[in-house]
């Protein structure tokens, strides 16, 4: 018992540690250090003096550099128009920028938060990961494994919410795994986190209605909804139409409020392509493949009425290509979670004995 937990807490404390030493200074934490001043009030030219000062008191000279050069940072850094233009992206992340308000108020910076904040959630989304480890015949001892091969590193190093949103994903399926009803609370809050996790919730709450806590289910899945639909109204989010064209066609634009959107549809399948040719070269294609194999080899949806098919395949599965059809993105760390659940469902499914499959005659 001692020896499992602390491969668990010794890999918890290796990606906190890793995160906090080695953090990536992208250039998302601009946008966000900038959404949590815009937040104080701060407009126009203060709200740009507030946020490079506060970055450039954090990072080396020469980051601060590859933070405002290129024809998109470097707008952004010298018109204040431009960088207001780019906060209605990031500051539907309520959570996280309500979060680092929060660790300001002991003495933390907004820039050095953002790593923080990323850095403890990895850490703790690897303990939630390992106690769901627990409820399945997998060793403890792949614990690290699991967590390297799908990137849980990354989300360390990172000046996002992924990390956040990781942890309480892993927490939606360990509550509803364990059938408790903190399911319920954890749907409603991922859109604060995350606004396109609301799909999460949707499945989430989808899977509680069909064990049959039908008006709980019914009841937060339309908070989540609902709660999608305010963070983005209150904070002008600029809505699915101009984020694609700004990800996919028209390449960041340091002025999206005057974008144009694309009217062929070329622009729209392209995208589609490139993730293609991504994905089959990185490591979570080869686990979604595997899976799918394994779940053809062990006769399918004979395993639905197990929770832990559900838990650990159908739904990250079902959200990973859902949120890829929606916003067919190459940031596979929205896919953190999904892809170490799938991971570890492929290692109990192979310690578990296969079922013969069917022959026709």
């Amino acid at each position: 018992m001692v020896f499992r937990y602390g491969i668990l807490i010794f890999t918890a404390i290796a990606i906190l540690m890793y995160g906090i030493l080695k953090p990536h200074r992208n250039w998302d934490m601009v946008a966000y250090v900038a959404a949590a001043h815009h937040k104080d009030g701060y407009r126009g030219a203060d709200l740009t003096r507030e946020t490079y000062e506060d970055i450039r008191k954090v990072v080396s000279s020469r980051r601060f550099t590859l933070l405002t050069t290129g024809e998109y940072s470097e707008t952004v850094f010298k018109d204040s128009s431009s960088l207001e233009q780019q906060i209605p992206f990031y500051s539907i992340r309520v959570a996280y920028i309500e979060l680092m308000r929060l660790l300001k108020e002991t003495g933390l910076s907004y820039t050095r938060s953002t790593f923080v904040i990323s850095a403890c959630f990895a850490a703790l989304s690897v303990l939630m990961l390992g106690l769901i480890i627990l409820k399945t015949s997998v060793p403890i001892g792949m614990l690290p494994i699991v967590v390297a091969v799908t990137g849980y590193t990354d989300l360390a190093r990172l000046s996002t919410p992924d990390a956040m949103a990781c942890l309480f994903s892993l927490m939606g399926i360990y509550s509803l795994m364990a059938k408790r009803r903190i399911v319920f609370l954890i749907a409603a809050i991922l859109p604060l986190i995350r606004s396109d996790f609301v799909l999460l919730s949707g499945l989430l709450m989808g899977y509680a209605y069909l064990q049959g806590t039908r008006l709980l289910s019914l009841l937060f899945l339309i908070f989540a909804v609902s709660s999608y639909i305010l963070v983005t109204k209150l904070n002008e989010g600029y809505g699915y139409l101009t984020l694609f064209n700004f990800a996919f066609i028209s390449s960041p634009v340091p002025y999206p409020a005057d974008m144009v959107m694309s009217a062929r549809l070329g622009d729209y399948v392209a995208p589609y392509w490139l993730l293609f040719n991504t994905l089959i070269l990185h490591s979570h294609a080869v686990i979604y493949i595997v899976a799918l194999y394994l779940f053809w080899l062990k006769g399918g949806w004979q395993m639905k009425k197990q929770a832990k098919f559900y838990g650990l395949f159908a739904l990250p599965f079902i959200f990973t290509v859902g949120h890829l059809i929606l916003f067919p993105s190459d940031h596979f760390r929205f896919f953190t979670f999904s892809a170490s659940l799938i991971l570890v469902w492929i290692l109990d499914s192979l310690a578990q004995p296969v079922a013969p499959v069917a022959m026709e005659t």
